[in-house]
């Protein structure tokens, strides 16, 4: 009986680590590397923050923000295009030792 029980418990479990999966579909808004950056520093006054480099891809994630009014905003780079993937407010800083 015990034999019969474990598959089917196991079995029973699989749905929820499916379900547990996640996808979001985002719209990004992509240009150049170059135009990004440009409007990022002169539009928003925001300055790059944080910066680390894709295991995969080569790509560098980059953060910027804004001291004053705690705006940001998350990039995907490549030397020739970047793309949007997140923006917001309310960033707080709190670095003591790197990652």
């Amino acid at each position: 009986m015990r034999k019969i029980l474990i598959p089917v418990f196991l079995f029973c479990l699989s749905p929820s680590i499916v379900l547990a999966q996640f996808r979001y579909d985002m719209p990004t808004v992509c240009d150049t590397t170059a135009k990004v950056i440009q409007s990022l520093e002169t539009n928003f006054r925001e300055q790059l923050t944080w910066s680390g480099k894709h295991v995969n891809d080569n790509s560098v994630y980059s953060l910027w923000t804004h001291k004053k009014d705690n705006s940001w905003t998350l990039l995907k780079m490549t030397p020739e295009f970047s793309c949007i993937i997140g923006v917001g407010d309310q960033s707080t800083i709190r670095l003591s030792d790197p990652v």
